[in-house]
């Protein structure tokens, strides 16, 4: 009967030691050494000869097993450790990789950036030219246009009056009576309206003649050398609105075709360069872009891992300690059931 207290003592303890660890009772944890102690008290009912050498070999097999999953773990979480740190540092190399990669694609793509600004606001600048060049082009070439009608008109003016003047001459040579003075009159009123520097004097003239009945032969010389003078000063002025007027279209169209020669460089050369820049900058602004979301992507894959492989180390670190502190209670429990058969007096 000792032996079924003892038995029901060890129990006790085991359920007491349970209670204060807060861990599954030892039916749950071993149920095979339960079984073995159930069956030792009922063989202890049917014989006080019974054998316990079977059991205690049974309970330091369970005690070495024990002992040495521990030390497995233990081993097992040490490689676990080495991995991990290197698993970390590896996502840690490629996060600084990332890093720079990144911020080098970065500072490349704002320098591309720039640089297709500013050729952009050349291509603006030069269709901006091209449009007040064109504008002053089309301008000239209406100014030439004009000149040379006013011009034309100008010189069609002095021929007229010459014209008018040479028939003046000829009808005082020929003066003889009034209707003949009064033709004069008009033809030079009528042609040379414009002139009134030399035209007054004539009137006045002409008048004086008239009031003289033709016999003022000194009015009449006076008229004819007035009107010589009006002619000359008439062909003067016609020569020197031609070499003016020559001299400004020559100006003009120097300057025009400065104009053309301007607007042909920048529709045929100026022009297309810029536009043919700005599409290779946008090519390689596209692939840097790629490039750099690429790299944001790849740090962004990195710091995943890391941070997946920081947080899988936690649950493994916690798993060892809850692992350890298990195998260290079940070898404490067999250390205190191994008391209990030693102070019970049971020997292997």
């Amino acid at each position: 009967m000792k032996y079924i207290v003892f038995f029901a003592l060890v129990l006790l303890t085991i359920a007491a030691i349970d209670n204060q660890t807060k861990q599954k009772s030892i039916e749950e944890q071993h149920p095979s050494l339960f079984r073995a102690l159930k069956n030792m008290a009922l063989l202890q009912e049917q014989s006080q000869q019974l054998d316990y050498s079977r059991l205690i070999n049974a309970i330091n097999d369970l005690e070495s097993e024990i002992a040495q999953n521990r030390e497995d773990e233990n081993g097992s979480f040490n490689k676990d450790f080495l991995s991990n740190n290197a698993d970390q540092e590896f996502y840690e190399n490629q996060i600084t990789q990332y890093q720079v990669e990144v911020s080098q694609h970065e500072v490349d793509l704002a320098d591309l950036t720039e640089a297709r600004n500013t050729l952009q606001q050349l291509l603006n600048d030069g269709i901006k030219e091209q449009q007040d060049v064109t504008l002053l082009r089309n301008q000239l070439d209406q100014q030439i246009k004009t000149d040379a009608a006013n011009t034309a008109a100008q010189l069609q003016e002095y021929d007229d009056s010459a014209a008018a003047i040479d028939e003046a001459l000829n009808l005082l040579t020929s003066l003889k009576n009034a209707d003949t003075l009064v033709q004069v009159k008009d033809k030079l009123k009528t042609h040379l309206s414009k002139q009134n520097v030399f035209f007054q004097p004539l009137i006045v003239a002409l008048t004086d003649i008239a009031q003289s009945n033709f016999a003022n032969q000194e009015l009449i010389s006076k008229v004819t050398n007035l009107l010589n003078q009006l002619r000359t000063s008439l062909l003067e002025s016609r020569l020197q609105l031609v070499v003016s007027s020559q001299s400004l279209e020559a100006l003009n169209k120097g300057l025009l075709t400065t104009y053309e020669d301007k607007l042909n460089i920048l529709s045929t050369v100026v022009l297309p360069d810029l536009r043919e820049s700005i599409e290779i900058k946008d090519t390689e602004i596209k692939a840097k872009t790629n490039l750099l979301n690429d790299a944001k992507s790849n740090l962004q894959d990195a710091q995943d891992n890391l941070k997946a492989t920081q947080d899988a180390w936690i649950v493994r670190a916690n798993l060892n300690s809850k692992l350890v502190q298990q195998y260290d209670t079940d070898l404490s429990l067999i250390q205190q059931v191994k008391s209990s058969f030693d102070r019970a007096g049971i020997k292997q």
